[in-house]
């Protein structure tokens, strides 16, 4: 007989089908599946601009939508005497950007959340309003073309992260947005990764070619960017999601029957 898992009375009963019995209070089971399907949050209010979450523990992915807008960046110059690091010599350029997309991946440890280097930002000309929408690659330096066996991504290197320990999610959440847009933008995804997103777009649009054609077309119009056909990535934003949780976990999650995650949750909790 297979494992069977039986509700009655208030009490959980738990016969394996080796003969085994277990049997717990109700409440053992709804905090089992609270910690499933809940995450860690710790009391804290989702930051705005986020759009979704998807909690599949140990992971929590958080999807953020920022509104088109017209930003300052700090963008290598030319000439640098470095193409990344400490010598770069930055300038200043006022680009259009469209709906911008960051996905970023936590993992609990102990009782907190804490950033994954497994973070993505991606570009769109409208707002996201399902899982079942598209996302299309951000034409950025420091985004860097990673390929993986599942897709191609536009991975976001925190190597130089400014985050104290000490944040929760979401202060670690607004410490990956303002590295994302207030770090310098230069070669280190050519050096390291062999290409950024920014030269594989420059055929999207002829203001692409150069920065300083996209910073003209700017000039001209707050709106540019969201006329662009930015190059679009083949995943929905939800598969983005299903393929960052699978190469987190190093393949598919496997699901485990209830009975055999109830029997696992009851005897670590004593």
């Amino acid at each position: 007989m297979a494992d069977q898992l039986l509700v009655r009375d208030g009490q959980v009963l738990l016969q394996t089908e080796e003969g085994q019995e277990l049997k717990r209070p109700e409440s053992a089971l709804l905090e089992m599946l609270r910690g499933e399907f809940v995450p860690p949050w710790d009391g804290a209010a989702l930051p705005d601009g986020v759009k979704f979450w998807d909690w599949r523990p140990p992971y929590l992915a958080v999807v953020h939508q920022t509104p088109p807008h017209v930003r300052q960046l700090r963008w290598i110059a030319p000439g640098s005497p470095a193409e990344f690091g400490e010598g770069v010599v930055y300038r200043k350029v006022r680009l259009s950007l469209p709906y911008t997309v960051l996905v970023a991946l936590y993992e609990q440890q102990g009782g907190g959340l804490f950033l994954t280097h497994l973070n993505e930002l991606y570009f769109r000309n409208a707002p996201l309003r399902s899982r079942r929408d598209s996302v299309c690659y951000p034409a950025l330096l420091n985004l860097s073309c990673v390929a993986t066996p599942l897709r191609e991504k536009a991975w976001v290197c925190t190597q130089y992260l400014d985050c104290s320990d000490a944040e929760d999610w979401t202060g670690q959440l607004q410490a990956l947005l303002e590295h994302v847009w207030n770090g310098g933008f230069n070669l280190s995804s050519e050096h390291h990764e062999g290409a950024s997103w920014f030269g594989r777009s420059r055929d999207c649009h002829p203001a692409l070619a150069s920065v300083e054609a996209w910073q003209e077309a700017s000039s001209a119009s707050d709106a540019f960017a969201l006329s662009v056909p930015w190059k679009p990535v083949p995943q929905t934003i939800g598969e983005v999601l299903d393929c960052v949780f699978e190469e987190a976990n190093n393949g598919p999650l496997a699901r485990i029957d209830l009975p055999a995650r109830f029997l696992n949750f009851a005897q670590q909790a004593g």
